[in-house]
């Protein structure tokens, strides 16, 4: 792989600010790639990068990321691929390329998946304190660029360990978590476990430290120590409590319901989803049932203090 020291990100979101960050600090020569007229050209000059018009330059370099949204990468390869070829593409997902076969539409790059398992603040923050960041990769579309390439150019973002899965594998797993637990179970568990609390006559505080904050903190001593040592742990009424909230919430028809998600994933049923959904009227009436919710009032209330 030529040049890994050299490095162009397209976009200049969070995701692409913490990759940018961490290469700079590991010696490497990064470019950011912006439109005509976009507000992050002048951030990113301000913090010291170089920056360039990938609809109207060559990208500067042999490696380039795309880390702008999913829903723009086709447009941004369309307007990539006019004067650049024989380029290495990186994905941070594998949705984009997975949905519309970027690979078929674009043969003149290579493509790569090197999707980190992590969100942007914990990129920069565990490179800064030298934690570990574990990635996915795969060079099914390359194989030319072998694992111990692909290695070496992760180490330069702070991913150190890489896992091998397909694009379509990302993709799908990563839609199966965000539906199944990581992006619904968890708040709205957390809120209608508050909201239990609350409309029982229980103090608000009491209610948000039980059922909000802590579970951070089950979740970092579950990744710190394991499944199995964390029942072995945990108090005798948590312990006897575990038991009876799997017996009475997790029945067979949790499990059949985990299936049918997974199968509506791999059927495509989500991509229809995504072709019918105004994505920015669904996050503006999301965030308003959010602000709302007393839940969020009382963590205005106290986020300064935890």
């Amino acid at each position: 792989m030529k040049n890994q020291n050299k490095i162009s990100i397209i976009g200049f979101g969070n995701q692409a600010k913490a990759w940018a960050m961490n290469l700079r600090d590991s010696g490497a020569e990064v470019y950011i790639g912006h439109r005509p007229h976009s507000k992050s050209k002048e951030l990113a000059q301000e913090m010291g990068f170089k920056t360039f018009n990938f609809q109207t330059s060559e990208v500067p370099s042999q490696n380039f990321v795309l880390l702008i949204p999913d829903d723009q990468h086709e447009k941004a390869l369309t307007e990539i691929a006019k004067i650049n070829k024989d380029k290495i593409c990186y994905y941070a997902h594998g949705f984009s390329l997975t949905r519309f076969q970027l690979n078929v539409k674009f043969p003149m790059f290579k493509h790569i998946l090197l999707a980190p398992k992590s969100i942007a603040s914990e990129v920069r923050f565990l490179y800064e304190t030298k934690g570990i960041i574990s990635a996915i990769y795969s060079n099914e579309f390359a194989p030319e660029i072998t694992k111990d390439e692909i290695a070496k150019f992760s180490s330069l973002v702070g991913f150190k360990e890489i896992y091998p899965a397909s694009f379509l594998e990302e993709t799908q797993a990563d839609l199966f978590s965000e539906q199944s637990i990581l992006c619904s179970l968890l708040p709205y568990g957390a809120l209608e476990t508050y909201n239990t609390l609350v409309e029982k006559g229980y103090p608000k505080e009491l209610a948000f430290f039980e059922c909000f904050y802590e579970v951070k903190l089950i979740a970092d001593t579950l990744l710190k120590v394991g499944p199995q040592k964390f029942f072995e742990l945990i108090s005798p009424n948590a312990l006897i409590g575990s038991e009876v909230g799997r017996e009475f919430l997790f029945g067979p028809d949790f499990k059949d319901k985990l299936t049918k998600m997974l199968n509506q994933i791999e059927e495509g049923y989500f991509d229809s989803l995504i072709e019918k959904s105004n994505v920015e009227e669904l996050r503006k009436n999301i965030s308003q049932f959010w602000q709302n919710q007393d839940l969020t009032q009382t963590y205005n209330r106290l986020k300064d203090r935890l």
